[in-house]
């Protein structure tokens, strides 16, 4: 049965002291989806400024909207999971307040919600490309291996009831890819699964929210140590070692993680070094096959030659801010 958009999703929308970041994505999103009709759901993790009275003047402007708010801070995985389980519709969809949506893409994700009615829906995020063109995954080893690094960011992924109801959230709680391991864990559990992949840039993020900050500390652990282990801890029954690798090696390429220019910059900031090139050594040849030479080589690269360590310190000194 074909739903009423009304009835079909629900976009939340958790939010903490972000007052001016919300109000300009009530201004943006709001327009957008008044036409599907899709309701929207702010849920206001504790937050100690004016977003309650902020949120109430936008009530009026559209009947979709609703307000919730934690008398407590909640941590990120727990938000994420009572933003889930918070909505009644078939499928939730959990954005962060800097977000912004593609509007002429909503038309699309409501019609294959509506009529093909797949356990997930992904779609794009913030532009980073994939070649593969839309289509309707059946087999939980090849989305893993063509789509699965595409899963790491929440924002990318539509629920339904169906996910919601058997996934195990507790379990990978405070993990760095908790999205991830929360689906992947729950596909190898189930029969069948159907998953539909857009190919859509539908999110992106706010130009209010971006910052200089482009390489984030201690990414080598995380996007090297931790993201090799979080996958090759997946069920060898469900998945095969060729698509885990696959699917780790796809991430850091897609983020551009290991080229010189990164590493130059890791190397600044102390998030490459050779404590870490030790650390990291055993799962190189995971996520970085064939580099080993490269990283020992920047994990020990003189700062004094190296021109992001002279820029970094010359922004800093003028504003007070990291470059990266």
């Amino acid at each position: 049965m074909k739903l009423e958009n009304s009835d079909l999703l629900t976009i939340c929308v958790p939010t903490c002291d972000q007052v001016v970041v919300l109000c300009e994505m009530l201004e943006d999103m709001i327009p957008k989806i008044k036409s599907y009709r899709f309701r929207l759901l702010i849920i206001d993790n504790g937050s100690s400024d004016n977003t309650q009275m902020v949120v109430k003047s936008y009530l009026d402007r559209y009947e979709g909207l609703s307000y919730i708010r934690q008398d407590e801070y909640l941590e990120r995985d727990d938000l994420f999971e009572v933003a889930l389980k918070l909505p009644q519709t078939p499928y939730c969809w959990v954005i962060r307040d800097i977000n912004r949506l593609n509007e002429s893409c909503l038309s699309a994700v409501a019609a294959v919600l509506s009529e093909q009615a797949p356990d997930l829906y992904i779609v794009n995020y913030n532009g980073w490309g994939v070649d593969i063109p839309a289509r309707m995954y059946e087999e939980k080893d090849t989305l893993l291996r063509d789509i699965g690094w595409r899963m790491t960011q929440s924002g990318a992924v539509i629920f339904s009831r169906k996910i919601i109801g058997v996934a195990d959230f507790e379990k990978y709680k405070g993990s760095y890819f908790f999205c991830f391991s929360v689906l992947f864990d729950t596909f190898s559990k189930l029969d069948g699964i159907r998953v539909f992949w857009s190919g859509l840039d539908v999110v992106s993020e706010s130009l209010i929210s971006c910052d200089n900050s482009r390489n984030p500390r201690g990414v080598f652990r995380i996007y090297g140590v931790a993201w090799s282990k979080a996958v090759l801890a997946l069920p060898d029954v469900s998945y095969t070692e060729k698509s885990k690798l696959c699917c780790i090696r796809t991430l850091g390429k897609k983020a551009r993680l290991y080229t010189a220019h990164h590493l130059k910059r890791q190397r600044v900031v102390g998030s490459l070094n050779p404590d870490i090139y030790k650390e990291s050594y055993n799962y190189i040849r995971y996520f970085a096959p064939g580099n080993e030479l490269r990283f020992f080589f920047y994990s020990r690269y003189p700062n004094r030659f190296n021109k992001y360590y002279r820029r970094y310190h010359r922004y800093y000194k003028n504003t007070g801010l990291p470059l990266f």
